[in-house]
Protein backbone atom coordinates (compact mmCIF):
# COMPACT_ATOMS: atom_id res chain seq x y z
CA UNK A 1 0.00 0.00 0.00
CA UNK A 2 1.53 3.45 -0.36
CA UNK A 3 0.27 7.06 0.04
CA UNK A 4 0.54 10.55 -1.42
CA UNK A 5 3.53 12.54 0.06
CA UNK A 6 4.26 15.89 1.29
CA UNK A 7 7.69 16.51 0.91
CA UNK A 8 10.25 19.10 2.50
CA UNK A 9 14.23 20.10 2.13
CA UNK A 10 15.38 19.38 6.22
CA UNK A 11 19.13 21.04 7.16
CA UNK A 12 20.63 19.41 10.10
CA UNK A 13 20.17 21.50 13.14
CA UNK A 14 23.29 20.20 14.77
CA UNK A 15 24.72 22.49 12.54
CA UNK A 16 22.11 24.85 12.59
CA UNK A 17 21.32 25.59 15.61
CA UNK A 18 24.35 23.52 17.23
CA UNK A 19 21.62 21.29 20.21
CA UNK A 20 18.26 20.44 19.87
CA UNK A 21 15.13 17.89 20.34
CA UNK A 22 14.65 15.75 17.29
CA UNK A 23 12.50 17.47 14.21
CA UNK A 24 9.67 15.13 14.75
CA UNK A 25 6.95 14.68 17.83
CA UNK A 26 5.84 11.22 18.57
CA UNK A 27 7.79 7.65 19.15
CA UNK A 28 9.25 5.99 15.93
CA UNK A 29 7.41 3.18 15.35
CA UNK A 30 10.22 1.81 13.81
CA UNK A 31 11.76 -0.91 16.10
CA UNK A 32 15.41 -0.84 16.59
CA UNK A 33 15.71 2.10 13.80
CA UNK A 34 19.12 3.25 14.99
CA UNK A 35 20.38 -0.06 14.75
CA UNK A 36 21.03 0.73 18.38
CA UNK A 37 21.29 -3.22 19.12
CA UNK A 38 24.64 -3.93 17.52
CA UNK A 39 22.79 -6.27 14.81
CA UNK A 40 19.41 -6.83 12.65
CA UNK A 41 17.45 -7.29 15.15
CA UNK A 42 13.27 -6.83 14.38
CA UNK A 43 14.65 -6.71 11.11
CA UNK A 44 14.84 -9.24 8.27
CA UNK A 45 17.93 -9.82 5.65
CA UNK A 46 17.61 -11.77 2.36
CA UNK A 47 19.76 -11.78 -0.73
CA UNK A 48 19.36 -12.49 -4.51
CA UNK A 49 22.43 -13.78 -7.08
CA UNK A 50 25.70 -13.96 -5.97
CA UNK A 51 26.60 -12.05 -3.37
CA UNK A 52 30.33 -11.19 -2.37
CA UNK A 53 29.47 -9.72 0.98
CA UNK A 54 27.14 -10.07 3.70
CA UNK A 55 24.71 -6.86 5.18
CA UNK A 56 25.84 -6.07 8.68
CA UNK A 57 25.61 -3.56 11.44
CA UNK A 58 29.00 -1.69 12.19
CA UNK A 59 29.91 0.79 14.42
CA UNK A 60 30.01 4.22 13.57
CA UNK A 61 32.14 5.94 16.26
CA UNK A 62 35.12 7.39 14.05
CA UNK A 63 37.54 4.08 14.54
CA UNK A 64 38.42 1.83 11.45
CA UNK A 65 37.43 -1.37 11.17
CA UNK A 66 37.82 -4.40 8.69
CA UNK A 67 34.90 -5.61 7.63
CA UNK A 68 32.60 -7.31 9.32
CA UNK A 69 33.03 -5.30 11.78
CA UNK A 70 33.58 -1.95 9.91
CA UNK A 71 33.99 -0.29 6.26
CA UNK A 72 36.90 -1.93 4.90
CA UNK A 73 39.21 0.45 6.83
CA UNK A 74 37.22 3.78 6.47
CA UNK A 75 36.52 5.69 10.17
CA UNK A 76 32.96 6.18 10.07
CA UNK A 77 31.67 9.13 12.01
CA UNK A 78 28.83 9.10 14.26
CA UNK A 79 24.84 10.17 12.63
CA UNK A 80 24.62 13.78 13.85
CA UNK A 81 21.46 14.68 12.43
CA UNK A 82 18.48 15.66 14.41
CA UNK A 83 16.28 16.00 11.72
CA UNK A 84 13.40 13.55 10.48
CA UNK A 85 13.84 10.53 13.25
CA UNK A 86 12.84 11.75 17.01
CA UNK A 87 15.65 9.00 17.99
CA UNK A 88 19.31 10.52 17.86
CA UNK A 89 21.64 8.28 16.59
CA UNK A 90 23.42 5.56 18.61
CA UNK A 91 26.49 4.98 17.25
CA UNK A 92 25.88 2.07 14.81
CA UNK A 93 24.77 1.74 11.23
CA UNK A 94 23.57 -1.13 8.27
CA UNK A 95 26.00 -1.27 5.83
CA UNK A 96 25.48 -2.84 2.29
CA UNK A 97 28.43 -3.49 0.45
CA UNK A 98 27.73 -6.08 -2.05
CA UNK A 99 29.73 -5.97 -5.04
CA UNK A 100 27.85 -8.18 -6.92
CA UNK A 101 23.70 -9.60 -5.94
CA UNK A 102 21.33 -8.04 -3.75
CA UNK A 103 20.71 -7.32 -0.61
CA UNK A 104 17.08 -6.71 1.14
CA UNK A 105 16.41 -5.30 4.73
CA UNK A 106 12.92 -5.21 5.54
CA UNK A 107 10.48 -5.08 8.74
CA UNK A 108 6.91 -4.72 8.90
CA UNK A 109 4.88 -2.45 11.02
CA UNK A 110 1.23 -2.15 11.35
CA UNK A 111 -0.33 1.49 10.54
CA UNK A 112 -3.76 2.92 11.15
CA UNK A 113 -5.44 5.49 8.60
CA UNK A 114 -3.55 8.94 8.89
CA UNK A 115 -0.17 11.35 8.46
CA UNK A 116 2.52 9.90 9.09
CA UNK A 117 6.16 11.21 8.84
CA UNK A 118 8.63 8.63 7.12
CA UNK A 119 12.25 8.63 6.58
CA UNK A 120 16.24 7.35 6.82
CA UNK A 121 20.02 8.66 6.67
CA UNK A 122 22.45 7.69 4.14
CA UNK A 123 26.08 7.83 3.81
CA UNK A 124 28.81 6.85 0.76
CA UNK A 125 32.04 5.87 2.56
CA UNK A 126 34.86 7.50 0.67
CA UNK A 127 36.57 4.78 0.25
CA UNK A 128 33.79 2.52 -1.86
CA UNK A 129 33.31 6.01 -3.61
CA UNK A 130 36.29 5.45 -4.80
CA UNK A 131 35.53 1.78 -6.43
CA UNK A 132 35.38 1.63 -10.13
CA UNK A 133 31.59 -0.24 -10.28
CA UNK A 134 28.56 1.72 -9.27
CA UNK A 135 25.49 0.22 -7.11
CA UNK A 136 21.75 0.95 -6.96
CA UNK A 137 19.77 2.19 -3.57
CA UNK A 138 16.00 2.06 -3.34
CA UNK A 139 14.44 3.00 -0.01
CA UNK A 140 10.75 2.38 0.99
CA UNK A 141 9.13 3.29 4.41
CA UNK A 142 5.77 2.64 5.06
CA UNK A 143 4.93 1.58 1.78
CA UNK A 144 6.12 4.95 0.36
CA UNK A 145 8.90 5.15 -1.97
CA UNK A 146 11.79 7.41 -1.32
CA UNK A 147 14.22 6.32 -3.31
CA UNK A 148 13.91 4.04 -6.16
CA UNK A 149 17.04 2.17 -8.17
CA UNK A 150 18.72 5.67 -7.02
CA UNK A 151 22.52 5.25 -8.24
CA UNK A 152 25.05 5.42 -4.65
CA UNK A 153 27.51 7.25 -7.12
CA UNK A 154 25.19 10.09 -8.10
CA UNK A 155 24.56 10.52 -4.14
CA UNK A 156 27.63 11.13 -3.25
CA UNK A 157 28.47 13.36 -5.77
CA UNK A 158 25.51 15.72 -5.55
CA UNK A 159 24.57 14.93 -2.08
CA UNK A 160 28.36 14.52 -0.44
CA UNK A 161 30.81 12.03 0.24
CA UNK A 162 31.63 11.05 4.01
CA UNK A 163 28.56 13.13 4.70
CA UNK A 164 25.34 12.25 6.69
CA UNK A 165 22.29 12.90 4.68
CA UNK A 166 18.39 13.12 5.86
CA UNK A 167 15.74 11.71 3.52
CA UNK A 168 12.45 12.29 4.37
CA UNK A 169 8.79 12.42 3.13
CA UNK A 170 5.51 12.60 4.70
CA UNK A 171 2.66 9.58 3.89
CA UNK A 172 -0.69 10.05 3.93
CA UNK A 173 -1.71 6.07 5.16
CA UNK A 174 -5.68 5.60 3.87
CA UNK A 175 -6.22 2.32 5.50
CA UNK A 176 -5.00 0.10 7.87
CA UNK A 177 -2.79 -2.32 7.19
CA UNK A 178 0.40 -3.53 7.36
CA UNK A 179 3.41 -1.65 5.79
CA UNK A 180 6.78 -2.63 4.51
CA UNK A 181 10.20 -0.61 5.31
CA UNK A 182 12.15 -1.82 2.49
CA UNK A 183 15.96 -1.13 1.76
CA UNK A 184 17.87 -2.92 -1.74
CA UNK A 185 21.13 -2.96 -2.42
CA UNK A 186 22.56 -3.83 -5.77
CA UNK A 187 26.37 -3.82 -6.75
CA UNK A 188 27.12 -3.62 -10.14
CA UNK A 189 30.71 -5.10 -10.50
CA UNK A 190 34.02 -5.46 -8.54
CA UNK A 191 34.45 -3.58 -6.59
CA UNK A 192 31.61 -1.76 -6.12
CA UNK A 193 30.60 1.27 -4.23
CA UNK A 194 28.68 0.80 -0.53
CA UNK A 195 26.37 3.00 1.67
CA UNK A 196 25.25 2.87 5.15
CA UNK A 197 21.75 4.04 6.71
CA UNK A 198 20.70 4.61 9.51
CA UNK A 199 17.53 6.56 11.81
CA UNK A 200 15.21 4.45 9.62
CA UNK A 201 11.76 5.73 11.11
CA UNK A 202 7.88 6.16 10.76
CA UNK A 203 5.89 8.30 13.35
CA UNK A 204 2.67 10.32 13.09
CA UNK A 205 3.40 13.85 13.66
CA UNK A 206 1.86 17.37 13.04
CA UNK A 207 4.68 19.81 13.56
CA UNK A 208 8.01 20.26 12.39
CA UNK A 209 10.69 21.91 13.94
CA UNK A 210 11.76 25.43 12.73
CA UNK A 211 15.72 26.28 12.59
CA UNK A 212 15.43 28.18 15.70
CA UNK A 213 13.81 25.46 17.83
CA UNK A 214 9.91 26.68 17.03
CA UNK A 215 7.44 23.74 16.32
CA UNK A 216 5.61 25.40 13.03
CA UNK A 217 2.58 23.03 10.99
CA UNK A 218 3.71 21.53 7.93
CA UNK A 219 3.56 23.29 4.59
CA UNK A 220 -0.21 23.16 3.66
CA UNK A 221 -1.86 21.42 1.19
CA UNK A 222 -0.58 22.58 -1.93
CA UNK A 223 2.58 20.75 -1.83
CA UNK A 224 0.54 17.57 -1.72
CA UNK A 225 1.70 15.69 -4.68
CA UNK A 226 0.07 12.25 -6.18
CA UNK A 227 4.37 10.52 -6.96
CA UNK A 228 7.09 9.60 -4.71
CA UNK A 229 8.69 11.99 -3.66
CA UNK A 230 11.80 12.52 -1.43
CA UNK A 231 13.48 15.41 0.50
CA UNK A 232 17.18 15.23 1.05
CA UNK A 233 19.57 17.44 2.95
CA UNK A 234 23.13 17.54 3.53
CA UNK A 235 25.72 19.71 5.59
CA UNK A 236 27.26 22.04 3.86
CA UNK A 237 24.95 22.08 0.21
CA UNK A 238 23.32 24.92 -1.27
CA UNK A 239 19.94 24.98 -2.29
CA UNK A 240 21.11 24.69 -5.88
CA UNK A 241 22.76 21.73 -4.86
CA UNK A 242 20.12 20.47 -2.90
CA UNK A 243 17.69 20.71 -5.35
CA UNK A 244 20.06 19.11 -8.22
CA UNK A 245 20.30 15.85 -5.49
CA UNK A 246 16.29 15.64 -5.74
CA UNK A 247 16.33 15.49 -9.31
CA UNK A 248 18.50 12.26 -9.75
CA UNK A 249 16.82 9.83 -11.16
CA UNK A 250 15.04 7.73 -8.90
CA UNK A 251 14.03 10.72 -6.88
CA UNK A 252 10.37 11.49 -8.29
CA UNK A 253 7.93 14.75 -7.89
CA UNK A 254 9.10 18.21 -6.82
CA UNK A 255 10.40 20.41 -4.24
CA UNK A 256 8.17 23.48 -3.02
CA UNK A 257 9.22 26.73 -1.22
Amino acid sequence: MSGKLLCRWVLPLALLVGAGRPALAGANLIVNGTFGTGNFKSWRLGSSGTTTSKAVVIKTDNVARSYPTGAYGEAIPPDPLLTGSPDAGAGWAAYFSTDTGSQTLSQRIRLSAGTYAVGFDVFVPSNGYANQYDASFTGTVAGTPLSSSVSVAAIGKTGGVATWITVSAQAQIAAAGTYLATFTFIGDGVPAKDILVDRVYVTQASYIQSQNGTPVPEPGAALLLAGGVVALAAARRSRYGRRRLHELPGFKGKIGG
